[in-house]
């Protein structure tokens, strides 16, 4: 058997305990590849921790499907899982607004019926406040549809026209009793 000739310098480095060259390199690369698999295993637990398991998924799913509880005008909604109080729908009557518009000489009607939610232990209050209220808050719906933009009043959700009105509301009634708003019956025709 042939032996193969020591370099001098590995016999130095082997005398001083010391790795070789060699060695080094191949134990820079296991602590690279031990640091990936650190890495990589705290990114599992992660996403194992933030990511719901399929039974939460699946219950979330069915609850969302459900239609909720029909129940009469004016009469309170059952109280869900977790809610404090029930919420009471209340009626802000029919609208009609005409906006005319310069730019393209023409006149555009909408039509709609404004139905706010309130929760069912501030009816009273509510009923009261809108009262003495009335023509202010129906000035300011008619307003803030008059202002809206053709965008904002052909969005489906009409969010933008429901925010407004609310927080106008709010400044109207002194206090925010009206939670939620509901157009229904809602139709534009331009002339």
């Amino acid at each position: 058997m042939a032996k193969t000739p020591i370099d001098p310098e590995t016999k130095e480095a082997a005398a001083d305990g010391t790795p070789s060259p060699a060695k080094k390199s191949i134990l820079g690369k296991i602590l690279v590849l031990g640091l990936v698999l650190v890495v990589v295993a705290v990114e599992c637990v992660v996403a194992y921790l933030s990511i719901p398991a399929s039974s939460d998924s699946a219950s979330a799913a069915s609850n969302a499907a459900k239609p909720p509880a029909e129940h009469k005008k004016g009469e309170a909604e059952p109280a869900g899982e977790g809610d404090a109080a029930a919420n009471v729908e209340v009626d802000l009557k029919e609208f009609s607004v005409t906006i005319y518009q310069p730019a393209s000489n023409s006149t555009l009607r909408v039509d709609f019926h404004l139905h706010g939610i309130v929760a069912a232990d501030n009816k009273k209050e509510f009923d009261r406040l809108f009262e003495l209220n009335q023509s202010r808050f129906r000035e300011q719906v008619m307003v803030a549809v008059r202002s809206a933009a053709m965008a904002d009043l052909t969005d489906p959700s009409l969010g933008l026209i429901k925010r407004t009105i609310l927080e106008k509301a709010k400044h109207i009634l002194g206090k925010p009793l009206l939670q939620e708003l509901v157009i229904s019956d809602y139709s534009s025709l331009e002339n």
